[in-house]
């Protein structure tokens, strides 16, 4: 459920103390400027300094030991439903550059994605238009690195479907091994999304005998 100019001014967070935390005056700065956007859409007015989920998602706090300071992690967790909220009303930033796989680059796509035929096997578009949601500020994946992969994945079901099994470049086993950079201060694919897929593509790979 999107997220109202009250809730954001009512949320509390947790204090940390002998661990990391966000400066409190950080977080409160930006959440005035999330509230303020939303009361303004809210009465029906154009806010006078709008923010953006590009600007939510490149955010960055100054952390604090020994004093208190907001729970990373809550933090974190609601600021994704901020930025959701946010690009829910369309205020996300046309500069903001999302990875070809990340669910925000295909809402901003004009062109309506290619229906693949109804198969039970894997086709080069299933990997091509696989979407993933990303998170802000919590580890994920780096979505350079995973569109690279995805791309070389392509390849290999575009030459098994082709029938040119020695012209594709990945195994499963390949696939199930493959570690990927992560990604916290800037949006990174959700981990366990990229693992699923992966698991689906290696076992499609095992089907044609690519072990």
């Amino acid at each position: 459920m999107p997220l109202t100019s009250g809730d954001v001014r009512d949320k509390r967070f947790s204090t940390s103390r002998l661990r990391l935390g966000y400066v409190q005056e950080d977080v409160d700065a930006l959440l005035r400027r999330v509230e303020e956007t939303l009361r303004a859409l809210e009465q029906g007015t154009r806010p006078s300094k709008v923010i953006t989920a590009s600007d939510v998602m490149r955010s960055q706090f100054r952390t604090t030991v020994m004093r208190p300071g907001y729970d990373e992690e809550e933090v974190d967790a609601f600021l994704d439903e901020v930025a959701e909220t946010l690009r829910g009303l369309g205020l996300y930033s046309q500069q903001l550059r999302a990875g070809k796989h990340s669910a925000e680059y295909f809402r901003r796509t004009a062109a309506p994605r290619p229906r693949a035929p109804v198969s039970s096997r894997m086709r080069p578009e299933d990997i091509r238009n696989k979407g993933f949601n990303t998170t802000r500020l919590r580890v994920g994946y780096s979505e350079e690195e995973v569109d690279a992969f995805l791309d070389r994945a392509e390849a290999t079901i575009a030459a098994l479907v082709n029938g040119q099994p020695t012209e594709a470049p990945l195994t499963a086993s390949q696939v199930r091994e493959v570690q990927f950079s992560s990604t916290r201060l800037r949006s990174g694919y959700v981990e366990t999304e990229v693992d699923a897929f992966l698991d689906e593509i290696a076992d499609e790979l095992e089907r044609y005998g690519l072990h």
